[in-house]
């Protein structure tokens, strides 16, 4: 009987398959089709990457199939592990499925704008994750512009951005591509906002999660932008910034909507 569940199961018929893998002989490489190894690899767990570690130093095999499941999910932060590689060596860019870039990052060699000018060339990147304001003022021109950049890719389907302050919404126009938009403690001035409203934008989201402190001009892009919106969540609703505002939000998206998730915050009790 096989066992399916390599990656959790702990069964001896399981430990009997992979141990022999982690440990080859010259004699059975030959006899071990890649196309296996890759298969037993998509199941160990790909949130702790100590066994992906540990088999790629197992062998030169198994280093190069372990890659692409190394650094499938990208976390740049001040304990970052995996952040150099990607970043510096070209031949890894086309790995990475999620990026996550929070605010805190310890390697002074490794500035915002640098990673920014690199995911343009994550030509399979599907998920892109922005935590906290990551470039001073005076650098902020520069980075939104690579950022708009990177919204160009065919294959890029979600944006989220935490604490986001004075972000300039407009450069979401040419964003065709995106169907899932997450803004948690992002706000923007109504200056951006009335820029926003265009006619020649691209912009047709699914699914727009709001979440965090709510400020009204996002409510309002959301509700200029949302007309066919299938999804629709809105988290720790405020009484004196969100329901003012939100009956605009829903109003706009009544005729596509499926589905609508509220969450009041505690602080309305």
């Amino acid at each position: 009987m096989i066992c399916y569940k390599l990656g959790a199961c702990t069964c001896t018929f399981c430990w009997g398959l992979l141990v022999p893998l982690l440990t080859p002989t010259l004699t059975m490489l030959p006899a071990l089709p890649a196309e296996l190894v890759d298969h037993i690899f998509s199941f160990l767990p790909q949130e702790d990457t100590s066994a992906l570690k540990a088999c790629s130093k197992a062998h030169p095999l198994f280093s190069s199939l372990a890659e692409r499941y190394l650094y499938k999910h990208v976390v740049i932060d001040k304990h970052s592990e995996v952040c150099n590689p990607v970043i510096k060596n070209p031949r890894l860019l086309d790995y990475p499925r999620t990026l996550e870039i929070f605010a805190y990052i310890t390697d002074r060699n490794l500035l915002p704008i640098d990673i920014m000018s690199v995911i343009p060339r994550m030509a399979n990147l599907v998920s892109l994750r922005i935590d906290g304001p990551l470039c001073p003022y005076g650098q902020r021109a520069e980075f939104f512009s690579m950022f708009r950049n990177c919204l160009h890719h065919s294959s890029f389907r979600e944006l989220h951005l935490f604490s986001i302050f004075f972000f300039p919404f407009s450069i979401l126009d040419d964003a065709k591509n995106i169907k899932k938009l997450t803004l948690s403690d992002c706000s923007a001035g109504d200056g951006w906002i009335s820029s926003t409203i265009s006619t020649s934008s691209q912009l047709s989201l699914d699914t727009l999660i709001l979440s965090g402190r709510h400020y009204p001009p996002v409510h309002r892009w959301a509700a200029r932008w949302g007309t066919r919106l299938t999804s629709l969540e809105l988290h720790d609703l405020l009484n004196d910034l969100d329901w003012g505002v939100f009956p605009e939000v829903l109003a706009a998206c009544s005729n596509s909507l499926t589905r609508l998730h509220l969450d009041e915050s505690y602080r309305c009790m």
